[in-house]
C-alpha cells in the first residue's frame, strides 16, 4: 500500500494546517490591520486633542495672571493716590 511520492506529498499538504484556510486568513490578518491602524488613529487623535487642551489652559492661565496684575496695579495706583490726596502717606 504504498504511495508514489507524488501522491504522497499531495496528501501531506492537504493535512498540513487544515484548521487554517488561506482565504480565512488573509481575511484575519486585514482585518487585524484595519483594527490597529484605527487604534494607532483615536491614541493620536486623543493625543493631539489634550495637547490642546493643555495648551489653551496654559493661555487662559496667563491671560487670567495678567488681568489680575493690572487689577491689582491699578487698585494700587488709585488707593495711594486717593490717600495722598487725603493726605496719608506710606512711608
Amino acid at each position: 500500500m504504498s504511495l508514489r511520492p507524488n501522491a504522497r506529498t499531495e496528501v501531506r499538504r492537504n493535512r498540513y494546517k487544515v484548521a487554517v484556510d488561506a482565504e480565512e486568513g488573509r481575511r484575519r490578518r486585514e482585518d487585524n490591520m484595519v483594527e490597529i491602524r484605527k487604534s494607532r488613529r483615536e491614541e493620536s487623535l486623543l493625543k493631539k486633542r489634550r495637547e490642546g487642551l493643555s495648551s489653551a489652559q496654559n493661555q487662559n492661565q496667563n491671560q487670567n495672571q495678567q488681568q489680575n496684575q493690572q487689577l491689582a496695579s491699578s487698585f494700587n495706583s488709585s488707593s495711594t493716590s486717593a490717600l495722598e490726596k487725603k493726605g496719608f502717606s506710606w512711608f
